[in-house]
């Protein structure tokens, strides 16, 4: 019946629902501990602004890597990015604009590292249900995936968040990264066959 088939949704959703909700709780106990206020207070003295969106890209992408879960990653690390960008940028002195570019790129950096950490997780609900849709190896399937992977976020991260975070303009590390990833096709990758 149509309740059954709704029961059976919620059941199926509810895993993500409490991650959800455990996550939105870490983020209030951190916000409570004025963490992003810590966070700049120790990061101000000792790290360059515009490593910034660099840096959370790779943080991003390690915890949501660990959890299996993006959306998670992006409630924790978001208040925390967005202040701690502000912050560090304007306490090295960097005027309005460049500070907005920071924050910017700390923003994407979470999402993109969240998406890309998901993404190559064994252990991401995505993950899972595409292999078992898919009928292949689980194992198979992430060990297939991380090359693909693995080649865009190091692209991201040398042609993108690194020198945008340092003053490039974010248009051109974008036509960049289309550049050197059609190159890197163009000179790696071959037809499947079939």
């Amino acid at each position: 019946t149509g309740l059954a088939a709704w029961i059976d949704g919620m059941k199926s959703m509810m895993p993500a629902m409490v991650i959800l909700i455990l996550a939105w709780g870490i983020g209030d106990v951190c916000s409570d501990l004025d963490t992003a206020d810590y966070l700049v207070a120790q990061l101000s003295d000792s790290l360059n602004p515009g490593w910034l969106p660099a840096l959370t890209f790779f943080l991003a992408a390690v915890t949501a890597f660990s959890t299996g879960t993006s959306w998670a990653t992006m409630s924790i690390l978001i208040p925390l990015a967005v202040p701690t960008a502000v912050g560090v940028s304007q306490a090295a002195g960097y005027d309005a604009g460049a500070t907005h570019g920071i924050m910017l790129g700390a923003v994407s950096s979470v999402l993109a590292g969240a998406l890309f950490g998901d993404h190559c997780s064994p252990i991401s609900d995505t993950t899972v249900m595409s292999s078992m849709a898919s009928g292949c190896d689980h194992v198979d399937h992430v060990r297939t995936q991380l090359p693909y992977a693995l080649s865009v976020a190091v692209v991201a991260l040398v042609v993108g968040y690194v020198p945008v975070g340092f003053g490039l303009s974010p248009w051109i590390g974008l036509l960049l990264g289309v550049v050197v990833l059609y190159g890197f096709l163009r000179l790696i990758g071959r037809r499947a066959d079939g």
